[in-house]
């Protein structure tokens, strides 16, 4: 993992952070020893680094950073390792550097520090060159993502409303996804053949798109459909039909099923999508239990979206920038949608023009380019986290009108995902499943439980 907004502003950010380092008594020949370990591996860690940065300088300032903490580390302990880190030590030496400094650079100290941390720790497991055990690892890897998230500024508090089960009910039942998804369950009935992927055949991606009100078609299928050269044919399809490869390709449809198969909704097998064992529950007469499973399709389809393993930017950036949206939604100060329109549009001339300083004779070309760099990775996270509000406005978890509302029925959902999204490193058989999520972190989380719960 690597830290990619403002990457390149913090080239020499190691040398403004030296001044942090507690003495370390004649720099000890172990120490020396850990040094040269980790320069032995600039080679291998620029090549893995590229992957997601192809300037070896955001690597380099990594491993500095990290030599840095190994340094912190031995002058508090008496002894490092290069290869064998733990969380306390690793907490101690990241908080020794940041206290160091002064105020106004803890938080960037504390950022800096165990984004490094988390990107040479998965080195070193991605190589075969962790010398700690499982355990400390998994240890390690929980005491840094916590770190990290610790860095973002705190989101507000979620009070969730208290409403009666039958306003939950009513509001529910006029939601987009739950008016959708009845539709797809009602399309699949008995079942649907997929394919070895666990997606729709090309054939019944029109229909299955169709249940989810999107007009789109699998290509092949289309070409099977529409003859060459059968203008009075083609002229008939809609203009605006989508033509996709796979049913992924159409967002709505693949949250929707991806959702329905964790709440239960949908089992799927080696050839065929089956109703799931909470069908029965979404057809219910009760009403407690049909407002669990609509609730659980909820929470299952917004931990989808927050969690996106296929995100294409940061996804850490992104999460971070739509949970921010999201939970103020949820209160009187909500973001207005031209605010973010704002964001996911880089003022590139305006960021330039502010590391300028004017009485300077020459102009700082790193400067030009970091400010525009920051700015554009900014950008491209807000503008991520826009089309995820897009496709949630449009299933009804949100109301994107001037501001960004998440609707009353709607924040407890969010706030049961966010739990989800807390749950421990270490799962157990009763927290593997996301269908256990109302179980074990109710609404009671962080405000009043709604009526009936």
């Amino acid at each position: 993992m690597t830290k990619k907004t403002g990457k390149s502003k913090s080239r020499n950010k190691d040398q403004r952070h030296l001044k942090a380092v507690p003495s370390a008594p004649k720099m000890p020949l172990q120490l020396v020893l850990n040094h040269r370990v980790v320069d032995s591996m600039a080679v291998d860690f620029i090549q893995w680094h590229a992957t997601e940065d192809p300037d070896p300088a955001g690597a380099f300032e990594c491993l500095e950073l990290v030599k840095l903490f190994l340094t912190a580390q031995h002058a508090i302990n008496g002894s490092s390792s290069a290869t064998a880190l733990d969380s306390e030590s690793m907490e101690q030496a990241a908080g020794a550097i940041a206290a160091a400094l002064g105020p106004d650079e803890t938080d960037e100290a504390f950022d800096d520090v165990y984004f490094a941390l988390h990107s040479y720790v998965h080195f070193l497991k991605a190589t075969g060159r962790w010398g700690g055990t499982e355990a400390a690892y998994e240890e390690l890897h929980s005491a840094l993502g916590r770190g990290i998230a610790a860095a973002v500024p705190p989101l507000p508090v979620i009070q969730v409303p208290d409403l009666s089960d039958e306003h939950q009910d009513a509001a529910f039942n006029a939601m987009p996804l739950i008016q959708r998804a009845t539709s797809l369950l009602d399309w699949i009935g008995t079942g649907k053949e997929i394919t070895s992927t666990g997606a729709l055949r090309l054939k019944d991606i029109e229909p299955a798109a169709a249940a989810v009100g999107v007009q789109a078609r699998g290509k092949r299928a289309a070409s099977r459909a529409v003859p060459l050269f059968d203008l009075e044919t083609a002229e008939k399809q809609p203009k605006t039909l989508l033509e996709v490869g796979t049913m992924h390709d159409v967002p709505v449809l693949r949250e929707i099923w991806s959702a329905l198969v964790g709440a239960g909704l949908i089992t799927l097998g080696s050839t065929k999508a089956i109703p799931g064992p909470e069908v029965a529950a979404w057809n219910s007469t009760r009403i407690e239990e049909r407002l669990d499973i609509r609730r659980m399709l909820s929470v299952v389809l917004l931990v989808g979206v927050l969690t996106d393993a296929d995100q294409v930017w940061d996804q850490e950036a992104v999460a971070g920038t739509l949970l921010a949206v999201l939970t103020y939604g949820t209160t009187d100060e909500p973001m207005p949608v031209a605010e973010l329109e704002r964001m996911a549009s880089p003022d590139l001339e305006g960021a330039l023009l502010q590391d300028v300083d004017l009485e300077d004779t020459e102009l700082d070309e790193t400067g030009f380019e970091d400010a525009a760099l920051e700015e554009i990775y900014a950008s491209f996270a807000a503008l991520q986290a826009q089309q995820k509000l897009s496709l949630l406005a449009e299933l009804g978890l949100v109301a994107a009108a001037t501001d960004y509302r998440v609707p009353p029925v709607a924040i407890q959902c969010l706030d049961l995902a966010m739990g989800f999204l807390k749950l421990e490193d270490e799962p157990s058989d009763a927290t593997e499943s996301p269908s256990n999520v109302i179980a074990l972190h109710g609404p009671s989380r962080t405000g009043s439980p709604p009526k009936g719960r």
